[in-house]
């Protein structure tokens, strides 16, 4: 248990008190990043086809949505203390690896047919960087296929 206590002028107060958190294992750590990751890929598979049932920005737009709530929910997973630094390096780059993914979702929907097949490659070239990343880190529920 911790508590605050403010001293002013020789009389001390207390603020507050409350138990110190456990540390996060690295077990807890992975089960919610690869929760986060389970969660994201279901809402993806679940969009509708283009298009056939969508259009191709709408889809585009609803994944980068997707994604950016993805790496959000991501970057504010606190790797465990006492891992290595490679852990807490490698959830950086995989937030990172996210929102460029997003950002390429969205210019398939502002450029549409224009640069489809350029930015295909871009999602396809992220998303093996992902992969890698989510086997190093030890999250193969966070490994994605094509989508």
């Amino acid at each position: 248990m911790f508590c605050a206590v403010f001293s002013a002028v020789g009389s001390a107060t207390l603020l507050g008190c409350g138990a110190v958190p456990d540390p996060i294992t690295l077990d807890a750590y992975l089960a919610d990043l690869q929760s986060i990751c389970a969660s994201t890929t279901e809402q993806l598979l679940a969009l509708p086809a283009a298009p056939e049932q969508i259009a191709v920005a709408d889809l585009a737009t609803s994944a980068a949505g997707l994604l950016d709530e993805e790496a959000t929910r991501v970057s504010r997973l606190e790797a465990p203390r006492g891992t290595s630094a490679d852990l807490a390096a490698d959830q950086r780059a995989f937030v990172r690896n996210t929102q460029e993914q997003a950002d390429a979702w969205r210019a398939v929907a502002t450029n549409g047919q224009d640069r489809l097949a350029e930015s295909t490659k871009l999602i396809a070239e992220l998303v093996g960087g992902r992969n890698e990343l989510a086997d190093a880190m030890g999250a193969p529920a966070c490994v994605r296929g094509d989508l």
